[in-house]
C-alpha cells in the first residue's frame, strides 16, 4: 500500500518524489507544479482521515461531503543568493 503520509500532532506530513521534468532549466521546481503537489497533498491528508476518494458520494451520506478546492493565494519568493532584476 502506498503511504498517505502521517498526521502528528495535528500536522500532516508526506514525501513527494520531485523529478526532473518537475524542475526548469535550473532546477528549481517549476512555479505551476506546486499546485500539483499541492492537490497530492491534499488528497493524502483526506486518506490519513479514513476519507476513501474512489467512492462517490452520494448526496444523502450526511457524514461526508465535496472536498472543492474553491480559491488558491501562492506567492513566490526568490531562492537565497538569487536576485530578481
Amino acid at each position: 500500500m502506498i503511504s498517505a503520509g502521517e498526521i502528528t500532532r495535528g500536522r500532516h506530513s508526506v514525501c513527494f518524489r520531485v523529478y526532473t521534468e518537475d524542475t526548469d532549466a535550473t532546477g528549481v521546481v517549476y512555479h505551476a507544479n506546486y499546485l500539483r503537489f499541492l492537490e497530492r497533498g491534499r488528497s493524502d491528508f483526506l486518506r490519513c482521515l479514513g476519507i476513501n476518494l474512489s467512492e462517490p458520494l452520494s448526496r444523502t451520506d450526511a457524514d461526508h461531503g465535496y472536498y472543492a478546492v474553491t480559491a488558491v493565494e501562492m506567492r513566490f519568493l526568490s531562492p537565497p543568493g538569487w536576485t530578481i532584476s
